[in-house]
């Protein structure tokens, strides 16, 4: 891919929102590799995003498939904490793709771009996602290629499905900068007024039950 086709996404800008860390209804993702790791953000995933990327990432299960994870960046108002919240996703077209590789193409990221304006007009990409059909939950060299390139912003994600296994997992940059192509992490999901969990990920464990009712985030 040539370098004409990396900068067809706008500029994310800079500037956080000042928020707090949302703490109502929530459930945490724990994955192996989340103890004695910085990483720079924490992920919170509304139920509509984790709907739609966990039901795009069975569309085809033989080829890779992906797209973009759209939302917003936060700094905590209390401990200067910064997380990501993803609301929805743009998934991919126009792409080529294989059993093992998922290319992103002009049409793609012209296409994706046209979309987030049009439909998420104040909202921008956090990351993006795609899936590794019985391969497991690591970044190829060519994924981290794409990551450094589409999604430079220390803050954006890399979220990795493994459909057939029912795996999952979040690649993200440490505080210092490192990303660190085999070990992912989890996520705190935002469960919907049910309080029923939509996660069903077998690499990922629940870690705290009681992680609800402490108030919801509002943007200052």
């Amino acid at each position: 891919m040539s370098d004409s086709s990396v900068r067809l996404f706008p500029p994310t800008g800079s500037t956080p929102f000042r928020s707090s860390i949302p703490k109502r209804l929530l459930r945490f993702w724990r994955a192996p590799f989340d103890d004695n790791a910085k990483p720079l953000v924490s992920v919170f995933v509304a139920p509509a995003a984790f709907n739609q990327f966990t039901e795009h990432s069975i569309i085809d299960l033989e080829n890779e498939v992906g797209g973009g994870l759209v939302g917003s960046r936060h700094v905590d108002v209390r401990t200067d904490e910064q997380f990501v919240l993803i609301e929805g996703v743009i998934p991919a077209r126009f792409t080529r793709k294989g059993n093992t590789f998922l290319t992103f193409t002009q049409d793609t990221l012209v296409a994706m771009n046209d979309e987030l304006e049009e439909r998420f007009s104040k909202k921008q990409l956090v990351g993006w996602y795609h899936t590794h059909p019985r391969m497991g939950i690591f970044l190829s060299n060519y994924d981290l290629w794409l990551h450094d390139h589409f999604f430079p912003e220390p803050w954006q994600v890399a979220l990795v499905i493994e459909p057939h296994a029912g795996l999952g997992g979040f690649f993200i940059r440490q505080k210092e900068g490192h990303l660190d192509a085999q070990r992912y992490f989890g996520f705190y999901e935002i469960l919907a007024e049910d309080c029923v969990s939509r996660v069903e990920w077998r690499n990922l464990s629940q870690a705290d039950e009681d992680s609800a009712d402490k108030g919801e985030s509002e943007d200052e």
